[in-house]
């Protein structure tokens, strides 16, 4: 049974307890993750972010190791995960306690987060019936074969002007709808090798990281699709001219790391990918982009090259040219620089089954210094997206053949 569970409980009898009990019902040992308290558990979230199934929750939890048992510890664990989304959410989450008085007492202020409790106790046979139960209704949902509901579905960190540049795509788009939660998009079709594929757009809520993460979790989460293309505007490092087009193969968070009395900063780049197959078929798009160029009556003065190298991530906008050297330590071959491309990267991989294939292709808009204007801001997000298309044509084009 491959439902990976993760067990937050302070006392060692009673996960042990439930450990047995899982291991009985079929759930393997490795994916088993037991946490002693609300800090290991939110390490256990972020780490495996997306993918729990289930999580078993005492109702009494200790903050940090060492501190007292608190229910507020476990309700704000609760309110973190699902009102904030601090944290992916496991698809099932369940309260467990050993005290009855607890269950009496609690029982109404948990059920607001959980639909069940469980009474965990050695002589207790209820909850283990009851967990019986869940594992195989959880079980049997992951046995059905889940399927890609959307070909491609563009994202961009702007309305204006990144968004208007995949509009502007030979796509039929219809009118804009919501999710509910902030994130408006637009559903549109378009034939590719004789086959009708159907296309998703969006942009985040605002700049940044945090908000391209949160977009794309929510969009995968309601349309599963097949590809993701993050197109738009970035800043060029290295050699990058104005108007150049940055495929990026790769991409980290360049604040990430840690600040020593020193004053001299250590970072810590964790690199997620793009995936190859589809760096692989943008390597091809110069024609492309000399097509698109060749039609601009605003435009830069040089032809634009696709470029394909790593693409650094930060929460700030970049106008110190300084920086760029602290970019090129952290990957002598960086060639942009952008707000969104690292979470972008990290939302997809971390995506838990069907995995989109996920790539960001934007154009640089300024050379990341203080020179910045919004003189080819316009021109640059459709050249992104008219590049970006054109790998989604050619992906689609070699997949009917398949």
């Amino acid at each position: 049974m491959n439902i990976k569970v993760l067990v937050v409980e302070d006392s060692a009898s009673k996960a042990d307890i439930i450990i047995r009990e899982l291991q009985k019902q079929g759930v393997e040992t490795k994916f088993i993750t037991v946490a002693v308290d609300a800090v290991e558990a939110r390490k256990a979230l972020k780490e495996q972010a997306g993918s729990f199934q289930l999580m078993l929750l005492d109702l009494r939890l200790p903050a940090r190791s060492g501190e007292t048992p608190d229910a507020k510890v476990g309700l704000e664990l609760l309110r973190m995960i699902l009102e904030d989304g601090e944290y992916y959410a496991p698809d099932n989450i369940v309260g467990t306690t050993a005290d009855s008085s607890a269950m009496s007492q609690l029982e109404s202020h948990f059920k607001q987060y959980t639909t069940q409790i469980l009474m965990v106790t050695p002589e207790d046979n209820d909850w283990k019936f009851s967990l019986e139960k869940l594992l195989s209704r959880i079980d049997r949902a992951a046995q059905q074969t889940r399927q890609y509901v959307i070909d491609a579905c563009f994202v961009t960190a702007l309305r204006k002007p990144e968004l208007q540049g995949v509009l502007a795509l030979p796509i039929s788009w219809s009118p804009e709808e919501s999710l509910g939660n902030g994130v408006l998009f637009q559903e549109g079709f378009a034939s590719i090798g004789g086959v009708n594929r159907r296309f998703i757009c969006a942009h985040s809520t605002q700049m940044g990281m945090v908000a391209a993460t949160f977009m794309v979790r929510a969009l995968w989460e309601r349309f599963l699709p097949k590809l993701i293309i993050m197109t738009g505007i970035c800043g060029g490092l290295r050699d990058a001219c104005l108007g150049d087009v940055i495929v990026a193969e790769r991409s980290w968070d360049w604040q990430s790391g840690k600040w020593p009395a020193s004053g001299e900063f250590e970072a810590a780049p964790d690199h997620k990918e793009a995936n190859a197959e589809l760096v692989a078929l943008a390597r091809g798009t110069d024609e492309v982009a000399d097509s698109f160029w060749s039609t601009q009556e605003s435009r830069p003065s040089q032809k634009p090259i696709v470029r394909v190298g790593p693409m650094v991530s930060g929460s700030a906008v970049v106008e110190d040219p300084k920086k760029h050297e602290l970019f090129t330590r952290q990957h002598r071959k960086a060639i942009a620089v952008d707000m969104e491309c690292f979470g972008f990267y990290f939302t997809s991989e971390m995506s838990s089954e069907l995995k989109p294939k996920a790539l960001c292709v934007k154009a640089v808009s300024d050379l990341a210094d203080r020179n910045k204007s919004d003189n080819y801001q316009d021109y640059c997000s459709h050249l992104s997206a008219v590049v970006a298309f054109e790998v989604v044509r050619k992906y689609f084009a070699i997949d009917a053949r398949l």
